[in-house]
């Protein structure tokens, strides 16, 4: 299995539900409306298939900048089960489960 530490990740400026619907998660200055689109549609991918448990993590995870631990410590759960939330668990040859999956998934059924 991949560690997924050393991976660079984003980190958004705000949660979702802070987010006005016109505004992009990732603070682009600029009207460009590839980059409103993309954010529509990640926000709409987290809202409709992310579980409720896989939404708190990503936010997070992602938009609020904190750790795997810090995430653990503050919902009472292990790092592991923060780690299995975000990028799933192996199951035989495959990884099953997952948000970043789940997102991607959605993400390429919504693309044109």
């Amino acid at each position: 299995m991949r560690s997924h530490t050393s991976e660079p990740r984003l980190i958004f400026t705000a949660s979702l539900d802070r987010v006005a619907a016109t505004a992009t998660p990732w603070a682009c200055g600029s009207p460009d409306p590839q980059r409103q689109a993309l954010a529509a549609a990640l926000r709409r991918a987290i809202a409709e298939a992310l579980t409720d448990k896989q939404r708190e993590v990503v936010e997070a995870y992602f938009f609020q900048g904190e750790s795997q631990g810090e995430i653990a410590r503050r919902l009472g759960i292990t790092q592991q089960v923060v780690n299995k939330r975000l990028f799933g668990a192996p199951r035989g040859e495959k990884m099953v489960g997952g948000a970043i999956a789940r997102l991607r998934q959605a993400l390429t059924v919504a693309a044109p």
